[in-house]
């Protein structure tokens, strides 16, 4: 079938719709809201994507600061995080759905992602093949169902690159071969946009796939080189610069995060062999997002059976074998050896969620099945009956040396069965079988196949009702409370869904997950005894002395605690389950404090009670933690309470990760203990006896037991409560007050140190500090001031320039394109380069042509006025039978102008 012009065709349709049918039919079979009442949330997509979004739904819908957000630990740049997690132009539309269908929203959203892969695949097949059919229809749904997609589905923001990498790659091929830079730099940049991160693999891999052109193309004039290198670098570039608005200042953020350095591995490693990384083209293998570094690369059992087939097909140029071939052994070698992998994940290794680039493995895998199912004519029976032997030995061999758990013996018998259904249809098409039919069994055939797969892999589900649980209570308490109390405060919740329950639930918090968390926070909160990690920290753990210093004014908790008014607690209201306690143990936003109390303040005195000692030591009070004695025994430790207080545990062994506390009449787990987080036990009275017990085989219970002074608390928010800054206005990313300073102090904040926070005293802008190595301090003279906090991102203005200027450059430069593509201008088609003359040589036969012309038609005036015959519209003598003249009428279908014309009749 011939090539048309049009850019969808019904094929395209096709391929967005069955894949959109697949997950649809996943959904309703798995119960999926509304088809019933579970949800598609999977672990960052539970704890992280669902949060973000519905921070970012709220804060559209309100019109408020895109530029930093409260609701999430202590305060983000909200900037940064829209960058890596939300930027998706698609995004933007969950402003038209209510709150309560968040989670609905982003999970068809996900379907909506998978859908378009489909179609865009088989755009780019369509074009890159310049033939349409439904071979389109079968390879991009292998594409769109891959394992990759399986595997990491649920990452609903690198999606946007996933359907956007076929329109990358065929904007490339225009880009060089016929100058056309619109679709590659708007694609890219786009894909930029939406997620940087995972567009760093796209731009590595466009950087060896341009190269792999030139060499394809056999480009060695030095000319021609500099002006196709010259293209890519500059529509690249401007690429980039396009995305600035985001690219910028997460760049920036992204220096304060604990991934900010880069430690290149020293050492060579191999994780597997490539027969262990080939299995895992096999169907139903259980997906690897873990540590284990196996790549999800399952595109089909079609793409297994071809393999071998296309590297046999005489129809396809050994040169192009030859770069396939160095492409599939150079990602093979990307995932199993530790340098390359550290590369490909932008010079960091990757958190779980291994081989993060191997959709590009397998967009290669289809490109190379396509061309062979197009050229399959010249593969003869033998060569299936090869493939088929070929791929079976694999699959036996496979059998024999896997022995791991992600492969069920089911894999293998499976693996053969579809294997063989294949081979049969390729078969009986050379027995004779329709073209057509052939093609659309092998749709439904994989359609089947690839459906089962995400079935089984993929689409884990969790209960709806068990995730909003409260949401609607929380809000109802939240709602009637900021009638009451407008000020600035923050809140937690006793049963908490999430760390970012502050951006799904709509309050502040103190809490985060997110990879542009800060990193001097996430330190700072495990040396105070909070659980912290590389891309997280928690007010888990947190002691009533922090919960004061970050002020957590109230807790929402579905329980009466006990000794509440010892606790500083008073209750307030409750809806339903849940009750609202006032903490008024709580400090403000900000406090003055003196350069000697904060030089006190030792992070580094070694176990979270000694360094919150020091805090106390600094202000003038006693110990707030004291030591309770007790023995170890093996995996155990024992003690008994000598006070009725508040009891926390810090485990000293950090290879424990979890333990269990034996109560009289009660038990507590505590899971992740290795990250360093005190356990609190509650209120204890005098005389209680307690167990805790190692959970981790082989770990000994060494651990220190301590009792909290509600007494010594009361002392120190005493005295900072009267060094408080009076709040006059605030608002995301903004606070303005007043504070008399007494002498020259620091104005500590309970805000996360950012260099994007501006702040004007007494109208004039001073430069801020990090105080306590992570929170943001204001200088201050003694005196009245006026305090003026503005938040913005840096290398926002400079990314929105950049931006603007990117696009204006762009749009000039189409404009200038027409004079730039004279005849110097040089584009490559690889697919044509045995049809193509050398340029010089095609630009002589030319001036020959046009010569020849000239002196024709000179030839036939000079005739016609000797003959006095009227010479036609069309440039020919209208005498029967004149000679050979130059056609200069409308060109027929198929004629060029160069050709000349033979005798013909023409009627008088």
């Amino acid at each position: 079938m011939k090539m048309t012009k049009k850019w969808i065709r019904k094929e395209d349709m096709l391929s967005f719709l069955l894949p959109l049918v697949t997950m649809l039919l996943i959904f309703i079979v798995k119960g999926i809201f509304p088809f019933g009442q579970e949800s598609f949330l999977r672990t960052d997509l539970y704890h992280q994507y669902a949060p973000f979004l519905r921070e970012f739904q709220a804060k559209l819908q309100s019109f408020s600061s895109l530029k930093y957000s409260f609701n999430i630990g202590l305060g983000v740049n909200f900037t940064s995080l829209i960058a890596y997690y939300l930027a998706s132009p698609l995004n933007f539309f969950v402003i038209l759905f209510p709150k309560g269908l968040v989670v609905e929203y982003i999970s068809y959203l996900i379907i909506l992602k998978i859908a378009l892969s489909g179609m865009t695949a088989s755009i780019y097949l369509r074009k890159h093949f310049q033939k349409n059919g439904l071979f389109a229809v079968l390879f991009s749904m292998l594409y769109a169902l891959s394992g990759y997609v399986a595997a990491y589905s649920w990452n609903v923001m690198w999606l946007d690159c996933i359907f956007l990498f076929p329109l990358i790659l065929l904007g490339l091929e225009e880009l060089m071969d016929e100058g056309k830079p619109i679709l590659y730099t708007v694609s890219l940049a786009l894909a930029i946009l939406s997620n940087y991160y995972i567009s760093i693999m796209i731009c590595l891999f466009l950087i060896l796939y341009f190269v792999s052109r030139l060499f394809y193309a056999a480009v060695t004039d030095v000319r021609d080189l500099g002006r196709q290198t010259g293209r890519f670098a500059l529509y690249s570039l401007l690429s980039g610069i396009m995305a600035g608005i985001l690219l910028l200042p997460a760049f920036f953020a992204l220096r304060l995060t604990a991934s900010a350095s880069i430690s290149f591995p020293k050492t060579l490693i191999q994780y597997f062999s490539i027969i262990d990384m080939m299995a895992r083209l096999f169907p139903f293998v259980e997906t690897e997002q873990g540590l284990k570094h196996w790549p999800n690369i399952y595109a089909g059992t079609l793409s297994l059976f071809i393999l071998p087939l296309y590297y046999k097909n005489p129809a396809i140029q050994k040169k192009k074998k030859i770069i396939y071939a160095a492409f599939m052994l150079f990602f093979f070698m990307s995932f199993s050896v530790n340098a390359l992998n550290f590369i490909w994940h932008g010079f960091h290794y990757p958190n779980s969620l291994p081989a993060r680039q191997s959709f590009i493995f397998i967009f290669l895998l289809i490109m190379q099945g396509a061309e062979w199912f197009l050229k399959r004519k010249t593969s003869a029976k033998k060569d299936l009956s090869f493939a088929l032997f070929l791929s079976f030995s694999f699959v036996i061999l496979c059998q024999k040396l896997i022995t791991e758990e992600a492969f069920h013996w089911s894999v293998f018998y499976l693996t053969l069965l579809f294997l063989f259904l294949f081979y049969l249809l390729f078969y009986l098409e050379k027995r004779g079988m329709e073209v057509r039919i052939t093609e659309i069994l092998l749709i439904a055939l994989c359609f089947v196949e690839l459906s089962i797969n995400m079935a089984v892999t993929s689409v884990p589900t969790t209960s709806r009702a068990a995730y909003l649980e409260g949401s609607k209570e929380s809000s109802k308490i939240l709602k009637e409370l900021r009638r009451e109390d407008s000020g600035f405060y923050r809140f937690i919740r006793e049963d908490a869904k999430t760390k970012d329950d502050g951006a799904l639930m709509q309050y502040h918090s103190a809490s985060v997950f997110s990879s542009t968390a800060y990193g001097d926070m996430s330190d700072w909160y495990t040396e105070l005894g909070m659980e912290a990690s590389t891309n997280a920290y928690s007010i888990n753990g947190a002691s009533p002395l922090m919960k004061s210093l970050l002020g957590i004014k109230y807790e929402i908790l579905k329980k009466e605690p006990k000794h509440a008014e010892d606790k500083g607690l008073s209750y307030l209201s409750g809806v339903g389950e849940y009750r609202l306690y006032e903490n008024h143990f709580a400090l403000p936003l900000a406090y003055l404090l003196s350069k000697k109390e904060l030089d006190a303040f030792d992070l580094h005195a070694g176990t979270p009670a000694l360094v919150q000692n020091s805090i106390s030591g600094a202000l003038g009070a006693e110990d707030i933690f004291t030591t309770i004695l007790g023995k170890m025994d093996s995996s155990s430790y024992y003690f008994t309470v000598e006070k009725s207080s508040e009891i926390y545990v810090y485990v000293n062994n950090d290879k424990v990760k979890e333990v269990k506390a034996i109560l009289p009449g009660d038990e507590k787990n505590f899971e992740h203990v290795d990250r360093g987080y005190f356990l609190s036990l509650g209120y204890l009275e005098a005389g209680t006896e307690v167990e805790l017990k190692s959970l981790t085989t082989g770990e000994n219970m060494d651990a220190t037991v301590y009792s909290f002074s509600y007494e010594v608390l009361g002392e120190i928010t005493d005295m900072l409560s009267g060094r408080a800054m009076e709040l006059d206005k605030w608002r995301d990313g903004y606070v303005k007050g007043k504070i008399t300073a007494g002498s020259d102090a620091v104005l500590f904040t309970s805000i996360p140190y950012d260099p994007g926070w501006k702040v004007k005293v007494d109208g004039k802008r001073i430069e801020t500090e990090k105080s306590f190595s992570a929170f943001l301090g204001i200088p201050l003279t003694a005196g009245d001031h006026e305090i003026e906090m503005r938040f913005v991102p840096e290398g926002y203005y400079l990314g929105i320039l950049f931006s603007i200027g990117a696009i204006l450059f762009f749009v000039l430069l189409l404009f200038m394109k027409k004079r730039w593509d004279s005849e110097e201008a040089y584009y490559i088609r690889p697919e044509r380069i045995e049809r193509r003359p050398e340029r010089r040589e095609k630009k002589e036969e030319r001036k020959e042509e046009l010569s020849n012309e000239s002196k024709n038609q000179e030839a036939l005036e000079e005739e016609e006025k000797n003959s006095n015959v009227p010479v036609g519209a069309n440039g020919r003598s209208r005498k029967r039978g004149n000679e050979l003249a130059p056609y200069r009428g409308n060109l027929p279908r198929g004629r060029s102008r160069s050709q000349v014309v033979e005798k013909m009749e023409v009627k008088e």
